[in-house]
């Protein structure tokens, strides 16, 4: 960054910049894009028939073409807040839009307006009807002939006896809003415009610098901080002006509060990384050569990581066995890959496998067309073929391994090793009729095979550690983007998952990831500009899980930290007091400033994208429910009122409202409150919610803690959630060899589908000698990877030590606590997918002799 370079070349970098910056507004994110309003004469001559319960009301109309968003309606009663259903049909009766909608407020006799959001073809056809409104209402109708459109058919009162009355002329009154997007060619000339101002300005640049004999020079920050420091004032101003003057996502004013911090914090840190002052002459990119050739296989590996834990994403969210079977290939296919990475490039191009990738390619091509087309079939032939490939190309690889290269089989240690091979193969004896521990046993075999063979064995564990960040990276972006926080039902935020458990595990991995490597840099160098992107993840990270409300997340986070920050601060690095108390000051201050960075940017950005993911679990045509088109300050996303009083409920009881307290004494007045949770919507909730939690139970990896995302006017006494009567249940089952079934049935009648504890499911499934050696496997385990975590951290050569050496106890002490609670073990879970891969190094670790 304090490299120089001459200052007409950075000016001409500025212009670059801000045009690229105004050709992406122009162009992809469509700043200019707006809106068409379709209206007729709205000259009411009439009023259409009064409908209830069990009449409704029909109307023609005729699209205009384009994306309809919104369709506004005339009625002549005020039904504020109260619910009616919406449906439209096309011309063929096919049903494109069903929604009970919750009307925003109006005056009667008025339009009240209701979200869409579908793409209609010009000239067709299509029927809304409006049916099981809260309160009897009538619309306006007026003379189709005098409407001033002919987008208009007759409108129909179907009564509580299902007669249909044609109203022949008349329609009622209404209007249509369609997307008016710039056209391809309009975004391109715009573009095309941008650019040649740009060139014409640095055309100017260039010749102004021409005349003059000697160019003055200026640092590369210089460049940046006049690139970013406009942008991210710009950006900053255009949230607060949305969140205070505009009121676009309405709110009271602890939200408000909330959601200035969260866009001041965010850009008080950016503006600090990018003006924070450096002192390195190190260039601005790494060497071509170090970043393809060197580390080329390390990035690549990297992304590998990333994907196969995106597969077990897919299966723990996976609903049906077909997509358990996609994301079970997923995951092979990825870690096929992995291990392909870890090979010599000698071998990686041999033509062994250039041949193979042939031949096999062509087979699977013949295996995969009679399936083309077929639905769930034509996706699971394509995932079966590719890792027939990849299965195919990691074998020639383990035999070229055993054959020339030689895995380094001295290097064991035997103890462990040993005790690993037992567990593997007894999981494989007694899996009665289950098929995972094969692929466990198998895929993770060849892994530490392969490990044992890989040069550049010492940079696992910081390749792993940037694949699960690379991971939840992209998970981030896709959840701020289309996974909004909501108010009613699935008020626990669930991130890229269907429930909250499942999410608090995946986010207690992330955390172990981020805080390990957090650490290592904080303290190779305590200056926040060279790791803030690492802060700033882990901040972020420990906020999503606070807002899962999940106390097993909780549980293993907090068991985790405190044992690694100790151990490694004061034992590993051997840390004097007062750093070791900087550093938790730092953690506990990130995790203080980036709560409102994270919870503003999942309730602010999801309806500016407005594309919200929905999984099926979730799905729902209720009027307190998230879709598509929803307004900014619909109540249907969370406020922080509602957030503060679900975590009082759910983590110390509604009589103590603790956090409610705050807000109601700090934050927000108790005239404003009364406004967040009006009665109408409340008691309409209540019932909604609870319907929402009962179907949030289905599946096999639904948790206890997913099954109580009930409404918080419920609250529990027992604190287990009925877990020691499950642990019960699963132990007078116990036996030598296992069950065929997971599931054990409970006093009620009920069935568990498992028993909430990785350590009582193992014995139950593949019985008590297995379970033995599991446990104690698992001390074992615990015990190599604290003396790894001194030893290897602290080698007496630098380029020898590894700085990630705390991962391994990090991910396995979040596995061994969660799984107290929760079933964890197994390939396709990410924490139990971590915990196995992170037992590679403690295979051949030793003790060094000196330090």
């Amino acid at each position: 960054m304090n490299r120089k370079l001459k200052k007409s070349r950075a000016i001409e970098y500025i212009v670059l910049c801000y045009a690229a910056v105004l050709i992406l507004l122009a162009g992809p994110l469509g700043i200019f894009d707006g809106t068409r309003q379709i209206t007729g004469n709205e000259t009411p001559a009439g009023t259409s028939q009064i409908i209830a319960q069990d009449s409704r009301i029909q109307q023609v109309f005729i699209a205009d073409g384009g994306y309809l968003e919104k369709i506004s309606i005339y009625a002549m009663e005020d039904l504020s807040r109260k619910v009616i259903n919406l449906t439209i049909s096309d011309e063929l009766g096919e049903t494109v839009f069903s929604r009970n909608v919750a009307l925003d407020a109006y005056e009667a006799p008025g339009f009240f307006t209701v979200p869409v959001e579908f793409q209609t073809v010009r000239g067709r056809a299509y029927v809304w009807q409006i049916s099981h409104p809260e309160k009897p209402i009538s619309f306006g109708c007026q003379n189709t002939a005098e409407s001033g459109l002919g987008i208009y058919g007759n409108y129909y009162y179907v009564g509580s006896d299902q007669s249909n009355q044609e109203q022949v002329g008349n329609n009622i009154i209404m209007r249509f809003q369609y997307e008016d997007k710039w056209s391809p060619g309009k975004k391109a000339a715009a573009a095309a415009m941008i650019a040649l101002l740009a060139g014409f300005l640095i055309l100017l640049v260039e010749n102004s610098a021409r005349k003059k004999k000697k160019g003055k020079e200026v640092r590369v920050q210089w460049v940046f901080r006049r690139i970013f420091n406009p942008l991210l004032i710009i950006g900053a101003a255009a949230g607060l002006a949305a969140v205070y003057p505009m009121d676009y996502y309405g709110g009271v004013r602890a939200d408000k509060m909330v959601y200035t911090a969260g866009i001041l914090v965010l850009t008080a840190l950016l503006l600090y990384v990018v003006n924070a002052r450096r002192d390195s002459i190190a260039p601005l990119l790494p060497p071509i050569r170090e970043t393809l050739l060197d580390r080329g296989m390390d990035w690549l590996q990297c992304l590998f990581w990333a994907g196969a834990l995106w597969g077990c994403i897919d299966y723990v969210n996976a609903m049906y066995n077909i997509y358990q079977d996609y994301a079970y290939r997923k995951v092979l296919i990825y870690f096929c890959l992995v291990l392909l990475t870890m090979c010599s490039k000698k071998y990686v191009f041999h033509w062994g496998n250039l041949i193979w990738i042939a031949l096999s390619s062509i087979a699977g091509w013949l295996y995969y067309r009679p399936y083309a087309g077929v639905e769930e079939l034509d996706r699971l032939a394509r995932l079966n073929a590719i890792l027939f490939v990849t299965v195919g190309l990691v074998v020639i690889q383990l035999i070229l391994l055993l054959w020339k290269k030689k895995p380094a089989w001295k290097q064991l240690f035997l103890p462990y090793a040993g005790l690993v091979a037992v567990f593997f193969a007894l999981l494989v004896i007694f899996r009665n009729t289950r098929g995972w521990p094969i692929y466990l046993s198998a895929a993770f075999g060849l892994f530490y095979v392969f490990y044992l063979s890989w040069e550049k064995r010492e940079r696992f564990l910081g390749i792993f550690c940037n694949g699960i960040i690379l991971n939840f990276f992209c998970a981030l972006v896709f959840a701020v983007l289309r996974r909004p926080i909501r108010a009613w039902g699935f008020y626990r935020y669930n991130f890229v998952f269907h429930t909250v458990t499942v999410t608090a595990a995946y986010l207690t991995l992330i955390i172990c990831a981020l805080f390990v490597k957090l650490l290592m840099q904080y303290h190779k160098s305590r200056r926040l500009y060279t790791c803030w992107t690492t802060a700033l993840l882990f901040g972020m990270a420990v906020s999503l899980l606070l807002m899962t409300l999940s106390r097993t997340g909780y549980l293993a986070a907090v068991v985790m930290g405190i044992v690694v920050l100790l151990f490694v601060s004061l034992v590993c690095y051997r840390e004097r007091l007062p750093v070791f108390l900087a550093k938790t000051g730092l953690a506990i201050v990130l995790v203080l400033a980036c709560f409102p960075v994270t919870y503003s940017a999942v309730r602010l950005i999801p309806p500016l994208y407005d594309d919200p993911y929905i999984f099926e679990l979730e799905a729902n045509e209720e009027e307190w429910a998230v879709h598509k088109g929803d307004p900014a300050d619909s109540e249907n996303y969370i406020t922080f009122p509602r957030f503060a009083y679900c975590m009082d409920v759910k983590l110390f009881g509604e009589e103590h409202s603790i956090v409610r307290k705050f807000v109601d004494t700090f934050m927000a007045s108790a005239e404003e409150e009364s406004k967040s949770m009006p009665g109408g919507r409340l008691e309409v909730s209540r019932i909604s919610t609870m319907l929402a939690s009962a179907d949030g139970a289905v599946g096999a990896e639904a948790s206890d803690d997913a099954a109580s995302e009930n409404g918080p006017e419920e609250t529990e006494e027992d604190y287990s959630n009925g877990r020691f009567e499950i642990f019960k249940r699963y132990i007078s089952h116990w036996n030598l060899t296992g069950h065929d079934e997971m599931g054990v049935e409970l006093a009620d009648g009920s069935l568990s589908v498992h028993a909430h504890n990785t350590y009582l499911q193992v014995i139950h499934d593949h019985g008590l000698i297995t379970g033995a050696v599991y446990l104690i496997l698992g001390a074992v385990s615990l015990m190599q990877m604290f003396r790894y975590a001194y030893w290897a951290g602290r080698k007496k050569r630098e380029d020898s030590a590894d700085p990630y050496a705390a991962l391994p106890l990090a991910i396995f002490l979040a596995f061994a606590v969660a799984g107290l609670v929760e079933w964890l073990f197994h390939p396709c879970n990410p924490l139990g997918f971590s915990t196995m891969a992170v037992l590679a190094p403690l295979l051949i670790f030793r003790r060094e002799k000196k330090v």
